[in-house]
């Protein structure tokens, strides 16, 4: 493998692996931020807990109790979407869990969960503030001679009391769980280039590896060849060499200069070869 595939792979090994947070949390500051959402939704649950205990009647420690049970849910939204928008639900009628739901409807739309599953769960929250709210607001205008509002006043401001309290965080989440899961089809699109870039690369290097060796072998028998045919000739030339030098000294002469300059010319050859 080459040293850009490897880099390649190693890099790709980098982003695939982030830093682990603790229990089901992807990252530490992930976790820190649910601690701290989940401390503040039990103290707003505790607080109104409270307040709904002296509506009712209920000893104070009742409804408190039911914030502090209540309002920890939060640490688990990312693993337990589903079940932390159904408790915000649960504690509705208690006029309690604003923090809760509007924070669990956010995580339950930017998550991977059907998004039927998230209609239905955002419309019974819908429900469930309407019917709170209209309850609290017919109660406020009947214990209240002075105001009197029109007809529509009560159940307008429930019903957008509702939409208020549900549709910023759902269109929130949908909007951030789409574009998380684009960037991360995006980053899986990057490495698959990257890969097929280091594949493309591997099988280049190949490719002029085996070209400078078929270089070499055609310079080699090139060489080969030259040699061959050179050192033929000299052994042609010796012999007739040998054959004359007592009858004719000149010829004789005049061939072992012959000899001399095939073996200068060979060597002059083989020299070229060599350094191409």
């Amino acid at each position: 493998m080459s040293a850009t595939g490897a880099d390649g792979e190693a890099g790709a090994r980098v982003r695939a692996a982030p830093a682990r947070g603790p229990w089901w949390w992807a990252r530490r500051r992930s976790a820190v931020l649910d601690v701290v959402l989940a401390l503040l939704s039990t103290l707003e649950c505790v607080v109104e807990g409270a307040s709904f205990s002296d509506d009712v009647g209920l000893p104070g420690p009742v409804g408190m109790l039911l914030g502090l049970v209540a309002g920890p849910v939060l640490l688990v939204r990312r693993r337990w979407p589903v079940v932390v928008v159904l408790v915000s639900i649960a504690v509705t009628p208690a006029d309690m869990g604003v923090l809760l739901g509007v924070v669990g409807l956010y995580t339950l739309a930017a998550s991977d969960t059907p998004r039927r599953t998230t209609a239905l769960l955002a419309g019974m929250t819908v429900a469930g503030t309407l019917v709170s709210t209209f309850l609290n607001l017919r109660q406020e205008v009947a214990a209240d001679p002075d105001f009197q509002p029109p007809l529509w006043f009560v159940p307008v401001m429930s019903v957008a009391m509702g939409l208020v309290v549900t549709a910023p965080p759902v269109l929130w989440g949908l909007y951030v769980g789409a574009r998380r899961r684009l960037v991360e089809s995006l980053r899986e699109r990057a490495d698959g280039l990257e890969r097929e870039l280091s594949l493309l690369a591997d099988r280049a290097e190949e490719r002029a590896e085996w070209a400078r060796n078929e270089e070499r072998t055609r310079i080699a028998r090139e060489m080969h060849d030259v040699v061959a045919h050179r050192v033929s000739l000299m052994v042609v030339h010796a012999a007739a060499l040998q054959a004359v030098a007592l009858k004719d000294p000149e010829k004789a002469s005049r061939n072992a200069g012959l000899v001399g300059d095939m073996g200068r010319q060979a060597l002059t050859e083989l020299r070229e070869m060599l350094a191409v």
